[in-house]
Protein backbone atom coordinates (compact mmCIF):
# COMPACT_ATOMS: atom_id res chain seq x y z
CA UNK A 1 0.00 0.00 0.00
CA UNK A 2 1.36 3.72 -1.12
CA UNK A 3 1.75 5.57 1.90
CA UNK A 4 0.75 9.64 1.32
CA UNK A 5 3.80 11.79 3.00
CA UNK A 6 2.67 14.83 5.25
CA UNK A 7 3.98 18.28 4.08
CA UNK A 8 6.84 18.27 6.69
CA UNK A 9 7.90 14.66 5.40
CA UNK A 10 8.14 16.32 1.22
CA UNK A 11 9.73 19.67 2.26
CA UNK A 12 12.47 17.35 4.38
CA UNK A 13 13.22 15.25 1.18
CA UNK A 14 13.56 18.53 -1.23
CA UNK A 15 15.91 20.29 1.70
CA UNK A 16 17.97 16.76 1.46
CA UNK A 17 18.16 16.15 -2.05
CA UNK A 18 19.76 20.34 -2.34
CA UNK A 19 21.61 19.52 0.02
CA UNK A 20 23.40 15.99 -1.62
CA UNK A 21 22.77 17.45 -5.35
CA UNK A 22 24.91 20.25 -3.68
CA UNK A 23 27.46 18.52 -2.38
CA UNK A 24 28.19 16.62 -5.11
CA UNK A 25 28.47 19.32 -7.56
CA UNK A 26 30.88 21.06 -5.07
CA UNK A 27 32.96 17.71 -4.87
CA UNK A 28 33.11 17.99 -8.27
CA UNK A 29 34.22 21.19 -9.03
CA UNK A 30 36.49 21.18 -5.93
CA UNK A 31 39.81 21.45 -8.01
CA UNK A 32 38.71 24.12 -9.56
CA UNK A 33 39.69 27.79 -8.42
CA UNK A 34 36.84 30.34 -8.11
CA UNK A 35 36.87 33.83 -7.69
CA UNK A 36 33.73 35.74 -6.77
CA UNK A 37 32.94 39.64 -5.97
CA UNK A 38 30.89 40.87 -3.15
CA UNK A 39 30.57 44.56 -2.89
CA UNK A 40 30.76 45.52 0.81
CA UNK A 41 29.49 48.94 2.41
CA UNK A 42 32.95 50.54 4.36
CA UNK A 43 32.25 52.41 7.59
CA UNK A 44 34.31 54.48 8.72
CA UNK A 45 34.89 55.11 12.60
CA UNK A 46 36.25 58.48 13.91
CA UNK A 47 37.43 59.14 17.94
CA UNK A 48 35.10 60.41 20.17
CA UNK A 49 34.83 64.43 19.22
CA UNK A 50 35.19 63.89 15.67
CA UNK A 51 32.77 63.06 12.34
CA UNK A 52 33.45 62.31 9.12
CA UNK A 53 31.14 64.03 6.70
CA UNK A 54 29.29 62.60 4.00
CA UNK A 55 27.63 59.48 3.13
CA UNK A 56 29.94 56.92 5.29
CA UNK A 57 28.64 53.89 3.62
CA UNK A 58 30.89 53.36 0.46
CA UNK A 59 31.05 50.00 -1.43
CA UNK A 60 34.22 48.99 -1.92
CA UNK A 61 33.84 45.56 -4.45
CA UNK A 62 35.73 42.84 -2.55
CA UNK A 63 36.98 39.70 -5.06
CA UNK A 64 37.60 36.53 -2.87
CA UNK A 65 39.50 33.37 -4.68
CA UNK A 66 38.89 29.67 -3.87
CA UNK A 67 38.28 26.10 -4.56
CA UNK A 68 35.04 25.16 -5.27
CA UNK A 69 33.81 23.86 -2.05
CA UNK A 70 36.11 26.13 -0.15
CA UNK A 71 33.73 28.78 -1.53
CA UNK A 72 30.74 27.63 -1.05
CA UNK A 73 31.03 26.97 2.54
CA UNK A 74 32.73 30.77 3.01
CA UNK A 75 29.65 32.38 1.21
CA UNK A 76 26.99 29.42 3.24
CA UNK A 77 28.53 29.78 6.80
CA UNK A 78 30.91 32.54 6.64
CA UNK A 79 29.73 35.83 4.32
CA UNK A 80 31.34 39.20 5.06
CA UNK A 81 29.32 41.65 6.77
CA UNK A 82 31.16 44.84 5.84
CA UNK A 83 34.60 46.52 6.40
CA UNK A 84 34.85 48.67 9.52
CA UNK A 85 38.36 51.39 9.32
CA UNK A 86 39.10 53.76 12.44
CA UNK A 87 40.03 56.94 11.46
CA UNK A 88 43.72 58.67 12.83
CA UNK A 89 43.46 62.16 13.44
CA UNK A 90 47.39 62.44 14.84
CA UNK A 91 49.17 65.21 13.20
CA UNK A 92 45.87 66.84 11.97
CA UNK A 93 46.40 70.62 12.34
CA UNK A 94 43.16 72.31 11.53
CA UNK A 95 39.65 70.98 10.63
CA UNK A 96 37.87 70.00 8.39
CA UNK A 97 41.20 67.57 6.89
CA UNK A 98 41.03 66.27 3.72
CA UNK A 99 42.59 62.33 4.32
CA UNK A 100 43.45 59.83 1.99
CA UNK A 101 43.13 56.37 3.45
CA UNK A 102 44.70 52.70 1.89
CA UNK A 103 42.82 49.80 2.06
CA UNK A 104 44.73 46.43 2.38
CA UNK A 105 43.25 43.11 1.40
CA UNK A 106 44.91 42.06 4.84
CA UNK A 107 41.85 44.87 6.76
CA UNK A 108 39.57 41.45 5.76
CA UNK A 109 39.85 38.06 7.17
CA UNK A 110 37.50 35.70 5.78
CA UNK A 111 36.82 32.05 7.49
CA UNK A 112 38.98 29.12 5.85
CA UNK A 113 41.21 29.02 2.89
CA UNK A 114 39.57 31.78 1.01
CA UNK A 115 41.56 34.63 0.29
CA UNK A 116 40.93 38.34 -0.69
CA UNK A 117 42.81 38.68 -3.86
CA UNK A 118 41.46 42.32 -4.15
CA UNK A 119 39.85 45.37 -3.21
CA UNK A 120 38.17 47.88 -5.52
CA UNK A 121 39.06 50.96 -5.00
CA UNK A 122 42.05 50.64 -2.59
CA UNK A 123 41.74 54.27 -1.53
CA UNK A 124 39.74 56.91 -0.70
CA UNK A 125 39.51 60.40 -0.06
CA UNK A 126 36.79 62.11 2.72
CA UNK A 127 36.70 64.88 5.29
CA UNK A 128 36.55 64.69 8.85
CA UNK A 129 35.65 67.31 10.79
CA UNK A 130 35.48 68.69 14.69
CA UNK A 131 32.30 68.10 16.83
CA UNK A 132 31.11 71.28 18.65
CA UNK A 133 28.29 72.72 20.53
CA UNK A 134 26.31 75.91 20.52
CA UNK A 135 23.31 77.50 21.92
CA UNK A 136 21.02 79.65 18.85
CA UNK A 137 18.02 81.24 19.48
CA UNK A 138 14.63 80.01 17.73
CA UNK A 139 13.07 81.52 14.66
CA UNK A 140 9.38 81.21 14.22
CA UNK A 141 8.40 80.76 10.32
CA UNK A 142 4.80 81.42 9.83
CA UNK A 143 2.60 79.93 7.42
CA UNK A 144 1.40 83.12 6.28
CA UNK A 145 4.49 84.81 5.18
CA UNK A 146 3.99 87.72 7.89
CA UNK A 147 7.98 87.76 9.67
CA UNK A 148 7.18 86.94 13.58
CA UNK A 149 8.82 90.14 14.67
CA UNK A 150 5.30 92.49 13.77
CA UNK A 151 3.55 90.25 16.09
CA UNK A 152 3.70 89.10 19.93
CA UNK A 153 4.88 86.00 20.01
CA UNK A 154 6.91 84.10 22.93
CA UNK A 155 9.07 80.44 22.49
CA UNK A 156 9.94 78.08 24.93
CA UNK A 157 12.42 77.23 25.10
CA UNK A 158 13.37 80.25 23.07
CA UNK A 159 17.04 78.78 22.73
CA UNK A 160 18.43 75.15 21.76
CA UNK A 161 21.65 73.57 21.37
CA UNK A 162 23.02 72.49 18.31
CA UNK A 163 25.43 69.74 18.15
CA UNK A 164 27.05 68.70 14.88
CA UNK A 165 30.42 69.32 12.91
CA UNK A 166 31.88 72.56 13.22
CA UNK A 167 31.51 73.62 9.15
CA UNK A 168 28.34 73.52 9.76
CA UNK A 169 27.22 74.46 13.02
CA UNK A 170 29.09 77.44 12.73
CA UNK A 171 27.31 78.96 9.83
CA UNK A 172 23.99 78.32 11.82
CA UNK A 173 22.84 81.74 12.97
CA UNK A 174 19.16 80.20 14.32
CA UNK A 175 16.96 76.66 14.70
CA UNK A 176 13.99 77.63 12.84
CA UNK A 177 11.06 76.12 13.62
CA UNK A 178 8.18 74.20 10.90
CA UNK A 179 5.57 77.04 9.30
CA UNK A 180 3.21 77.49 11.98
CA UNK A 181 -0.56 79.17 12.21
CA UNK A 182 -1.34 81.92 14.21
CA UNK A 183 -5.21 80.45 13.97
CA UNK A 184 -5.11 79.85 17.74
CA UNK A 185 -2.89 81.61 20.27
CA UNK A 186 -1.06 78.63 21.17
CA UNK A 187 1.22 75.87 19.26
CA UNK A 188 3.24 73.41 19.26
CA UNK A 189 6.55 73.33 16.37
CA UNK A 190 8.37 70.92 15.91
CA UNK A 191 12.38 72.40 14.26
CA UNK A 192 12.93 72.16 10.69
CA UNK A 193 14.80 69.65 9.30
CA UNK A 194 18.74 71.34 9.07
CA UNK A 195 21.19 68.35 8.62
CA UNK A 196 21.34 64.92 9.09
CA UNK A 197 24.58 65.12 11.24
CA UNK A 198 23.11 67.97 13.22
CA UNK A 199 21.26 67.18 16.58
CA UNK A 200 18.86 69.41 18.61
CA UNK A 201 18.75 69.32 22.73
CA UNK A 202 14.83 69.07 22.08
CA UNK A 203 12.55 68.27 19.64
CA UNK A 204 9.51 70.71 20.02
CA UNK A 205 8.66 73.89 20.86
CA UNK A 206 5.82 75.77 22.60
CA UNK A 207 4.80 78.86 20.58
CA UNK A 208 2.25 81.68 22.35
CA UNK A 209 1.11 84.20 20.13
CA UNK A 210 -1.07 87.51 21.44
CA UNK A 211 -2.89 89.81 19.09
CA UNK A 212 -2.59 92.75 21.32
CA UNK A 213 -5.78 94.28 21.63
CA UNK A 214 -6.60 98.41 20.05
CA UNK A 215 -8.87 100.38 22.40
CA UNK A 216 -11.38 102.36 20.28
CA UNK A 217 -10.35 106.28 20.09
CA UNK A 218 -11.83 108.65 22.38
CA UNK A 219 -13.97 111.38 20.63
CA UNK A 220 -13.03 114.64 21.11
Amino acid sequence: MKTKLTRVEKTGRIVLALLVGTLIWGAAIDDEAFSVEVELPLVLEAAEGYVVLGDRSDSVMVKLTGSGLEMLSHQISFPLSGINRSVQISGIQSFPASITLGLRTSDIHPQGSVVVSRLIPDHITFTIDTVISRELPVSVLSSDGIPFRFRFVSVEPDCITVTGPSSIVLLMDSVATEAVSISSGHVTASLAFSSEMVAYSEGLVQIRIYEPAVSAAIPD
